[in-house]
């Protein structure tokens, strides 16, 4: 019964970004709606899942998977998740939004849609806004920047356009284990702060914000600070939606190493 129910569990999980996509609109209202589209839409993208009716406390299980998997969220906003799935698309409730019939449905989209190329203009505009922004105090783009924060070089390789612009306009309140950064103090007094890479019970390796790789042996240390809360700020307010969409589509462009 377990192994059949950690099943259902996964095909819901990797079900619940498309529909969160094709179906923004038709979800209904309530509290834990924001919260349902923010902390699920950032993982996968298989098909529409909310065809299942679970009870609250299968929903609950459902999201503690989520959570076991990386999914981000303080318990108050998880707690409004489950609430908002059991609520919704619970036992009683009528079926999920059907696809609209055949003679009316849009074409189906590539598995990879290419965007349209990025312009000379375009690419500066960008990379003038990462630069003018601070971007580069935490993240790398090129051979230029900081390995504390995630790698920009990818972006596009392993996130959607819409979710580089959820993580710009509505970042996570936490970081995932991977991205987390630490804060050391020496026996002799002095603060030092970056990416964690490794640690055991005797040593603790970093990236420090000068890039440079550091180990540290615990028994020397002052203190050792996992943060866990995200620095990433919230752009919304920051740049404008021409420029957003130009930073979006740029960062979406970058697949590997080498960038424009």
């Amino acid at each position: 019964m377990h192994k059949t129910y950690r099943l259902k569990a996964t095909v819901i999980l990797g079900c619940l970004a498309t529909f969160l996509t094709a179906h923004a609109q038709t979800l209904p209202q309530g509290k834990g709606r924001a919260e349902f589209q923010r902390i699920c839409s950032a993982c996968h993208s298989v098909s529409i899942a909310t065809s299942q009716r679970l009870t609250h406390d299968g929903w609950a299980g459902v999201v503690n998977d989520m959570v076991s998997r990386g999914a981000q969220g303080t318990s108050e906003e998880l707690d409004n998740v489950v609430s908002y799935l059991s609520a919704n698309f619970g036992p009683g409730n009528a079926a999920a939004p059907t696809a609209a019939p055949p003679q009316t449905a849009a074409p189906a989209p590539a598995a990879e849609e290419k965007q349209a190329p990025l312009s000379d203009e375009e690419v500066s505009k960008a990379k003038g806004l990462i630069q003018a922004n601070g971007c580069l105090s935490c993240h790398r783009v090129g051979e230029t920047g900081s390995y504390i924060g995630p790698d920009l070089n990818d972006a596009g390789a392993h996130s959607s356009p819409e979710q580089i612009q959820a993580a710009l306009v509505s970042p996570n309140k936490e970081v995932l284990p991977e991205n987390r950064t630490v804060r050391l103090v020496t026996s002799d007094g002095k603060t030092v702060t970056g990416r964690l890479l490794n640690q055991d019970g005797f040593t603790v390796q970093i990236i420090d914000s000068s890039s440079q790789l550091r180990s540290f042996q615990r028994s020397t240390l002052r203190e050792f600070t996992i943060v866990t809360t995200n620095p990433m700020p919230s752009y919304s307010e920051k740049i404008s939606g021409e420029d957003l969409a130009v930073l979006v589509h740029y960062l979406s462009s970058l697949k590997g190493p080498r960038t424009q």
